[in-house]
């Protein structure tokens, strides 16, 4: 175990106790805030695509490096089930009875 020099406290932000003149290591509590703000600003298609490429295992810069023949034909699927999931949202909805009383 490590003993704090006298005066000096372990609980500083870790900008505090970064080396000056270069800049603070990102955390993993900026890298999850990071990636949270930008799902957050996704579009409801966009946040699909995105769970669709997660379940094939794909990110969108391993789909970018893919040859264009076999990238279409990943585009394609998606689009597909994209559609598929619209529809059956839709389908859900449809003769739904809703109380408007309060």
């Amino acid at each position: 175990m490590q003993v704090p020099a006298a005066g000096a406290s372990s609980y500083a932000p870790p900008a505090a106790q970064a080396t000056p003149g270069l800049p603070p290591a990102k955390t993993a509590a900026d890298t999850a805030r990071a990636d949270f703000m930008a799902y957050a600003h996704m579009t409801p298609a966009e946040k699909m695509r995105a769970a669709i490429l997660g379940n094939m295992g794909l990110t969108e810069e391993q789909l970018r490096a893919m040859d264009p023949k076999e990238r279409q034909k990943i585009e394609d699927k998606i689009k597909a089930l994209i559609r598929q999931q619209v529809e059956q949202s839709v389908e859900k909805k449809t003769g739904l009875a809703v109380d408007l009383k309060v």
